[in-house]
Order: C-alpha cells, then sequence, then structure tokens
C-alpha cells in the first residue's frame, strides 16, 4: 500500500470517529494533511517525512479508536512531537492574511445602499482595531474614502487616524475598481491621477504609497495596461480573473513595460480557513518556489470584510506548531518580500483576458455615456486650454475634475459591463447628465469666447449692406436657445447676423482635417439653389440644404458646406450666406454595370458626391450601391482598381438578428450558444444565411424614403419594421472622402427571457482571403484570431486581407461612435449593437437607441495611424459654433497645437494640476522607436521649458523633452507613452 493510501485510511477512521470534531483532532487532522502535501515540495527529505507522517496518523488513528479515555491534549502532543521536523521546515514559510472588504458599487442595490454598506463596513474594521492590535486592514477604491468624506464625516476622520497609525493600507490606484477592456487610455491614466491627488491631499500619502492596482473582480485586462500603471508608480497587480491562472506572472505590456501580478486562485471574500490556506499554499510554493505567500479574506461584494471570527481563527492557526506562520499583514509586505526573489517568475506578453463577453455590449445606454464622457472630458480641457491662452478664458479646474470623478465613478466593473441592476443605471444616466451638462456649458462658452475674438469679417465678404455690419443684428438673434446637434454639444444659439451668418469650425485633434459639417441658419429665407458658403480667403462653395424645419417658434435651415485643412487644435472662419442668382446644378450621375465589377461612369463632378434614382452614389474615390429592401451595401468598388470590397452574393452591413439559447442567471454577462441567426438578406426579409430557418422568420417591412442627393453628400434612408421594432437606416457618402457612413436609429421592443435572448448585431463580409484582425485598445492596438469570439474594442476595428485572384492586400476599417462588441469570423467582421439580456435588469434595452458607424475600405494592410486618426476623427467631429459679423485681434484661421508624426497620437492637452504649466500626453501606435515633433503656438510663453513628467506630473528623474524654438521634440518607445508638462 502507498504513502497516500495508507494515510487515507488512516484519515477516513478519524473522521468517522466520534472525536473528528473535537478542535483538537480537528486541527491534528488538518496538521497532517498538509504536512503530507508539503512533503513532497522537498524530495530530499520526501521519504523520511512521509514515514513521520504516516506514524503520526497511525498514532492518532489507534488513539481515538481505542474504545477507552482519551487525552486528546496528549494525543495530538504526540502528533505533533512526531511531525515536528516538517513543522520546522514548514515554520519559513510565511501566510500574508490580508483583511479587505470587496464593496461593489450600485452592483445589486442603489447608490444609498453602497454609501450604508461602505459606512457600516468600515465601523466594523475600526472596532476589531480595538481588539486586535496586530489586525491590519487594506481597502481600495479612492471612491468609498470619497463617499465616507461627503456623506460620514466621523468615519473619514477614523480613516485618517488609522492611515496615520500604519494599521489601514490603502490599496487604490484607481477611482473605482473598473472595467480594463472598455476604458480609453486617457481615462485609465485619469484615475491614477486624480486617485493618487486624493490621496495625497485626504491622508498625506506621497504620490508613490501606493504600488498595487487591486482588480481582483475586473472582467479582463487589455495588454496595454502595465504601460500606464508604470508612468503611475504602479508595479504590483492582483487579480482573479480570466487566465493565465499562474500564482506569479510579471505582465510585460508592448513597450515592455512590466508589473508583477498576482492571480488569486482562492477567493477575494475569502473566510480564515486553515485547511483551504494550507491547499492554496502548496500549490503556490510548487509552482513559484516562494516562501512569502498572499491570502485574501475578509466577507465582500455587498461589504462586510474581516470577522472577528477569523481574526481568532488567524492566531489560532499560527501557534499550530505544524503550520506555516501566519501574519495578518497588508499587500506591501507581501509584495516586497518576493519582489527581490522573483527573477524566476514566467513574463506573459499578451492581454488577459476573456471572460463574461456579453458585457461588451449589455447595457448600451451605459456604453454610449462612457464614450461620449470620455470624449467630452478631454476635449473640454484643450478647448479651455486655447481658449484661456488667446482669450483669458478662465480654466474650469473644479469643474472638469468633478466630471472625471463620475466617469470614472461610471467606469465600476458591474456598471460599465452592464452587470447591475435597472437602478443602477438610473443612477449613472443622472452622473451622465451631470457630465453633459458641464462639458456642454465649458465647450459652449469656451469657443464662444475665442469667436468672438476672431476676426470674422473677411469672411463675411461684401453681402452685408451698409450699417449692418458689426454690432448689428437681425432677426436670428436667440434664436435656437439650447438646441445641441450632439450629446453635450455646442448649442446652436443663434449670434443674430444681418445677412451672411459666420461659424467657427473648430478642429479638437492635432492634425489637420476636412469634411463635410453642418450649420443651422435662423429666422432667414434660404433657398436650397442660392445658399453659399464662403471661407475667411473669399472662396465661395454652394451649400447643400440637408434640413430645415420649426424650433420653438423659430424656423431653421440646416446647410452642409465642405470645409478644407482645417489646423490642427485650431479653426477656420466661414459664413453662410445667400446668392444673388442660382447656383448651377450639379448633373446626375449615371452607372452602368458591365458584370459585376466594371462600371463606366457617364458623367460626374471631382470634388462632388452625387445619387441618381437606382440609389448608386459617388464620389472621387469609390462607387456605393445601396440594397434597398435590406438598407446594406450592395456594392462598394474602388474606383481607382475597380475592386468590390463586398463578396458576391453578399451584403456589407447588412442587420442580423441573433437568438442565445438560455443562460438562465447570468444572461447580462454570458453570450448563450446561438440557435438561430437571421439576416435582413435582398428579399427585405429577415431569413437564415445558410438556408431555410425552421423557425419563420421575423416579421418585416421596408420601405425607402427621403434621400440627400449632394453635392457634399448622399443619404439613402430606409425604415424596417422588424418584429415589435422599428429600425432607420442611413447610409451616407461625403465627396472627398471613402467613407460609407450608417447612423441606424432604432425604436427597440424586444425583449429576452430564459429561453431566448434576442441580439441585434450588423454584418461586413469582406472580399479578402488570410483574414487578420486588428482592434484598438487603451493607447494602443492588439491582433485576435478570426474565429468568430466575441472581443472588445474601442473606436476601430480592422480586418484586413489578400485580394482573391488579384493579388496584394487590402481591407477595411470599422469605426463607431459608441459600442465596443466585436467579432472576426474568417472575412466577417461583426459589430454587436443591442442585446436584450434579462437578468439582473428585465427591460435593458427598450426604448430608442441612436449609433454610428463607418466603413472605410483601404488598400495595402492595415495602417493603425490611419485607423487611430480616422476612430478619433469619427468620435470628435469638428465643432460648429455661430457668431456675429465683428473686427477682432484673432485671425480668421489659426492651429495651436499639431503632432508632425502620423504614428503620434495626442491624448490630452490639459491645465498641469496646480500650476498654468501645459500637460500634454503622447503615444506611439506603430511600434516605432520615435522623436515626436509637436509644432506649439501661442500656447505657451516664451522662453518656456519643457521636462518629462509622470502620470501624476512630476518630473522624471532622465527627461528628452527638449523645446526649440515652437517645436516640442520628446522620444517615445515603441508603443509607449509620454507625458510632458510646458511652463
Amino acid at each position: 500500500m502507498s504513502f497516500m493510501e495508507s494515510m487515507d485510511s488512516s484519515l477516513r477512521s478519524i473522521r468517522a470517529s466520534q472525536y473528528a470534531k473535537v478542535p483538537m483532532v480537528e486541527r491534528a487532522l488538518i496538521e497532517i494533511e498538509v504536512a503530507g502535501k508539503f512533503a513532497r515540495l522537498f524530495p530530499e527529505n520526501e521519504a523520511a517525512w512521509q514515514a513521520l507522517i504516516l506514524q503520526a496518523t497511525q498514532a492518532l488513528s489507534s488513539g481515538v479508536m481505542s474504545g477507552g479515555a482519551v487525552d486528546l491534549d496528549g494525543l495530538v502532543a504526540g502528533v505533533e512531537e512526531t511531525l515536528s521536523h516538517v513543522g520546522q521546515a514548514m515554520k519559513h514559510y510565511t501566510v500574508h492574511c490580508v483583511g479587505h472588504a470587496h464593496i461593489d458599487m450600485n452592483w445589486m442595490w442603489p447608490w444609498q445602499e453602497t454609501v450604508s454598506v461602505t459606512h457600516d463596513t468600515f465601523t466594523t474594521v475600526d472596532k476589531l482595531m480595538d481588539h486586535f492590535p496586530e489586525f491590519v486592514f487594506s481597502q481600495s477604491q479612492a471612491s468609498t474614502y470619497a463617499a465616507m468624506e461627503e456623506y460620514c464625516p466621523e468615519v473619514f476622520e477614523t480613516i485618517k487616524r488609522r492611515i496615520a497609525e500604519g494599521r489601514w493600507e490603502p490599496t487604490a490606484s484607481m477611482w473605482v475598481e473598473g472595467d480594463k477592456n472598455l476604458a480609453s487610455g486617457e481615462i485609465l491614466c485619469r484615475h491614477m491621477l486624480y486617485t493618487r491627488i486624493y490621496l495625497k491631499e485626504k491622508f498625506g500619502l506621497p504620490y508613490d504609497a501606493v504600488k498595487i492596482d487591486w482588480e481582483c473582480d475586473t472582467f479582463g485586462h487589455c495588454h496595454t495596461l502595465p504601460s500606464i500603471l508604470n508612468r503611475g508608480g504602479v508595479t504590483r497587480y492582483y487579480r482573479h480573473r480570466t487566465g493565465p491562472d499562474n500564482w506569479l506572472l510579471w505582465w510585460e505590456a508592448p513597450d515592455s513595460s512590466r508589473v508583477l501580478t498576482f492571480y488569486d486562485k482562492g477567493t477575494y471574500n475569502g473566510t480564515i480557513d486553515p485547511q483551504q490556506i494550507g491547499n492554496l499554499l502548496v500549490g503556490y510554493v510548487d509552482e513559484t518556489g516562494l516562501k512569502d505567500f498572499m491570502f485574501v479574506y475578509g466577507v465582500g461584494d455587498h461589504g462586510g470584510g474581516p470577522t472577528m471570527r477569523d481574526l481568532v481563527k488567524a492566531r489560532e492557526i499560527d501557534s499550530w506548531p505544524i503550520f506555516p506562520t501566519v501574519k495578518l499583514s497588508t499587500t506591501d509586505a507581501f509584495f516586497s518580500a518576493i519582489e527581490p526573489v522573483a527573477g524566476d517568475i514566467p513574463v506573459f506578453d499578451d492581454e488577459l483576458n476573456f471572460v463574461f463577453e456579453g458585457c461588451y455590449t449589455s447595457e448600451s445606454s451605459i456604453k454610449t455615456a462612457n464614450r461620449i464622457s470620455e470624449n467630452l472630458i478631454p476635449e473640454v480641457e484643450t478647448l479651455s486650454v486655447i481658449s484661456g491662452a488667446l482669450t483669458g478664458f478662465q480654466y474650469p479646474q473644479e469643474e472638469i475634475n468633478k466630471a472625471w470623478r463620475l466617469a470614472m465613478f461610471n467606469q465600476f466593473h458591474d456598471i460599465l459591463p452592464g452587470s447591475g441592476i435597472h437602478e443602477t443605471y438610473t443612477y449613472s444616466d443622472g452622473l451622465f447628465q451631470e457630465i453633459l451638462a458641464t462639458t456642454g456649458a465649458i465647450r459652449t462658452r469656451a469657443l464662444r469666447r475665442l469667436a468672438s475674438q476672431i476676426n470674422t469679417s473677411a469672411a463675411a465678404g461684401t453681402s452685408a449692406p451698409v450699417g449692418t455690419g458689426a454690432g448689428a443684428v437681425g432677426d436670428g438673434l436667440g434664436a435656437g436657445a439650447g438646441d445641441l446637434a450632439i450629446s453635450g454639444g455646442v448649442s446652436a444659439y443663434n449670434m443674430g447676423a444681418v445677412t451672411a451668418e459666420p461659424v467657427i469650425v473648430f478642429n479638437q485633434l492635432a492634425f489637420a482635417r476636412s469634411g463635410v459639417v453642418e450649420a443651422k441658419v435662423w429666422n432667414k429665407e434660404i433657398p436650397s439653389d442660392r445658399v453659399i458658403v464662403r471661407d475667411e480667403q473669399g472662396n465661395t462653395t454652394a451649400g447643400q440644404v440637408v434640413g430645415s424645419g420649426q424650433y420653438w417658434s423659430h424656423n431653421y435651415t440646416t446647410v452642409a458646406f465642405p470645409v478644407k485643412d482645417v489646423p490642427a487644435v485650431g479653426y477656420r472662419t466661414y459664413t453662410v450666406d445667400v446668392s444673388a442668382e442660382a447656383q448651377p446644378q450639379q448633373p446626375k450621375l449615371r452607372v452602368s454595370y458591365e458584370g459585376r465589377n466594371p462600371h463606366q461612369v457617364i458623367e460626374h463632378v471631382p470634388g462632388t458626391v452625387t445619387m441618381p434614382a437606382n440609389n448608386i452614389m459617388e464620389n472621387d474615390y469609390v462607387v456605393v450601391e445601396i440594397d434597398i429592401a435590406s438598407g446594406a451595401v450592395k456594392h462598394l468598388i474602388d474606383k481607382a482598381t475597380g475592386f468590390d470590397y463586398v463578396p458576391e452574393g453578399e451584403l456589407l452591413g447588412v442587420l442580423e438578428i441573433h437568438e442565445e439559447m438560455s443562460n438562465i442567471g447570468m444572461s447580462a454577462w454570458t453570450i448563450g450558444d446561438i440557435k438561430n441567426v437571421r439576416r435582413l438578406d435582398f428579399g427585405g426579409r429577415f431569413t437564415h444565411p445558410t438556408g431555410p430557418s425552421e423557425l419563420d422568420p421575423i416579421p418585416h417591412w421596408m420601405a425607402a424614403s427621403g434621400s440627400f442627393k449632394g453635392p457634399h453628400k448622399a443619404t439613402v434612408r430606409t425604415t424596417h419594421k422588424v418584429g415589435e421594432s422599428t429600425i432607420i437606416i442611413e447610409v451616407t457618402l461625403c465627396a472627398d472622402s471613402s467613407m460609407v457612413d450608417f447612423d441606424v436609429k432604432t425604436m427597440w421592443l424586444e425583449r429576452g427571457n430564459p429561453n431566448t435572448v434576442p441580439m441585434l448585431r450588423v454584418a461586413f463580409p469582406v472580399r479578402i482571403t488570410e483574414p487578420k484582425a486588428t482592434y484598438e485598445i487603451a493607447f494602443g492596438s492588439i491582433s485576435r484570431p478570426t474565429d468568430g469570439h466575441e472581443v472588445p474594442a474601442l473606436r476601430w476595428a480592422d480586418l484586413s486581407g489578400n485580394k482573391p485572384g488579384v493579388g496584394g492586400e487590402c481591407g477595411i476599417t470599422l469605426v463607431n461612435s459608441d459600442k465596443y462588441g466585436h467579432s472576426a469570423d474568417g472575412s466577417t467582421l461583426r459589430l454587436t449593437l443591442l442585446r436584450s439580456s434579462y437578468e439582473p435588469d428585465p427591460l435593458p434595452e427598450i426604448g430608442r437607441h441612436s449609433t454610428r458607424f463607418a466603413v472605410i475600405p483601404h488598400a495595402g494592410p492595415c495602417s493603425v495611424s490611419d485607423a487611430m486618426r480616422a476612430g478619433a476623427s469619427y468620435n470628435l467631429p469638428m465643432n460648429v459654433a455661430s457668431t456675429d459679423v465683428h473686427d477682432g485681434p484673432l485671425a480668421p484661421s489659426a492651429g495651436f497645437i499639431e503632432v508632425i508624426d502620423s504614428n503620434v497620437m495626442l491624448a490630452s492637452a490639459k491645465k498641469a494640476e496646480g500650476s498654468d504649466s501645459l500637460v500634454l500626453r503622447l503615444y506611439e501606435v506603430q511600434g516605432v522607436v520615435t522623436q515626436a515633433r509637436v509644432k506649439l503656438d501661442g500656447v505657451v510663453k516664451q522662453g518656456a521649458s519643457a521636462v518629462e513628467v509622470d502620470l501624476m506630473e512630476e518630473p522624471l528623474a532622465q527627461s528628452s523633452a527638449i523645446l526649440e524654438n515652437d517645436t516640442l521634440l520628446v522620444n517615445i518607445p515603441a508603443y509607449g507613452i509620454a507625458t510632458v508638462r510646458i511652463g
């Protein structure tokens, strides 16, 4: 009989005895079992130790089975004496028991309950400290401390006292334990910045005091995160979910930054259980060879934290002679012990994903709120910097900081992923409205202040009658009050120009942009064939009327017009006017197909986009044919090569209904097995793509309606009735762009239930072979398999491959306004728009939804630089602000911050915390070591100096930043980040 068989036989007899539940016997049983597993770690001692363990086991078994009176204390003492050599070796191993309380923000309860949970948890911790002098407590999430400061000031004072005593360890590097797949790189930086500032201001902790990012319950971890963490002073990471399941890893980012990652194979809601601790310790030591181990304990999710029982038990098992050393400890003590000897830990150079793929789409409203918040707050920072430098506009630091805090809170890992109850989103929607009000007001004020100082007279031309120039007002004054073009946008409020309507077109991004923008003209007759737009140089172009109507007793006309080369982080001035004579009408487009691909353009004006009656749109770059029955693209032809990106018999941008099988209990988190897929196909019905469906097609009807026909934009609109829902699809092509834009407006009334969860997706089959999928992540990109798996991405995804039968590479870049769930299945890329999960929120999607996405075809392989710029441009359309005709000290056109290198992106341009310096954050996207060049004009004072800083805006020991005249030079590692403070 083997050692294990003999020991198991003896242990079974002990457990069957009347003494099995006596504490002394339970203690001996655990000591024997842990010692048996521990012995396997030492091959040189294993045989000798196993003999002692078997001897001790048999002695205990004989004693409890003797039938007479048993001296249990003496019996256990004898067992422990027999195992003393094993016990001495075990005492060289230390279990760091880290007390923690996992507090979910508004998961299954409303905000007021989160505050109460936090109050009661922290009060309990304080009372336990009174009774157990050795007890120390670790707590993450700056938001919990801020809640106590606001609502429970006496608890907050207690926390300050305990931190000062060294008995309370803040483990907060982030404002909340947030989602790490759907957050942008910039907001991750702000989590660290504002958390560090808070801990320093409130508790006197130095910026480098907290070295750990505590993310036990987060549903995935993007590959670039170690790079961001390192620049905030974080070198340690704690997680529980997602593989690989190594206890310890050096997790490496693409720029070679590393964090030492501890993967908890137990639970972050543990209790002090010696059996579990012993088993986990042995597995940890077997894998790592290290002598220090961390065990996290404390009631969690709904708070609670360590209990009296835990602390009593920790004291008890530390006194056991045959057990490792047990300490009530901290994360800092554990990591400080292992870091000097962690050189042989494996390196993992990839993302830590995936789990709970349904969370990339569930509760679409919070996804929209997150994207818009991440777009708007950095934008208003930049606008405030520019307007402040040029006009003296006061930088609204307090308001901006508040908006960041609200946006960061909404990224908690049960809020942003969509795994909360209905009340969760009632609260987050309220926070989002605060963000919109704050950023919208700042943007409007900053732009109007800037516009008031710009000389708009040049663009106004000579159309204004005598006496109606600067200072004159007309009937449009005050019209459009509060009319927002997009959420949080600039109010279309009219400044009351008498004739020509000046507008300032502001480009928020650090590269020059061209495109088509729209402006509203109020309370004026604007004949559609006489509208003209004039730039500051006097050049004119015909404007295109794309809308008209009445808004709160005021008439309006919406005019689309092209803007050219708007300077980087700068503006150009235009005026919308009425010409004395009708403008020449652009000719209609006529296209004939010979076979499938070849086409012949009979008549087309360069620089315009036109559309004939058969729903073929064309500009200088592409020909797009719309299938009216589905609202999708039947052909997308590159005019330079004649290549059609749409495979034979397929549709690009076609809607699909995916029906998930039952996933009872986790429908918000998990995507169930797909039992049926039906596509809005050529016939105008949802049909099964692989043949007749066993289920009846979803009832469907469609209608085509009003379309814009150029010269600057052409749009085909189709309306579809799907089940109980209505979907409006608008497909638009603009002049001077190959981008095909989709605007999908949905009144969604489909409900999920335990049998079926309906999911709305849009599919983009591409005519390529050997497909490769690339996705944007925080401050970077990543390639993933084309296996149909649902994966997260931020503003863009790309599917590229080889042209079949032609040679060469090509592909499409898919940009989106507010979606995250993607999948690439072979040569088809999909974007998930809605999921009608039913638990924990039974009706998460009922109501109106509007989302935008666009396809950009490209020749050659995927260019990450181009995709990054496209994603940024799509998410941040240029601002249009109305003004009046006036002279001013500022030029009619100017640019202020331009990144020269196409592989470098500007993440933010902001005022420094605590000073008037300018802070720029840059990141490299192509994997090329780069000396980035940033041209600055008018935003920093003459003679200013530049220095590289960390995320807390503190100078680095070594800085490569140089300011040469008006150009900043700074070195950025491949895929790296650089933050520079100037001033």
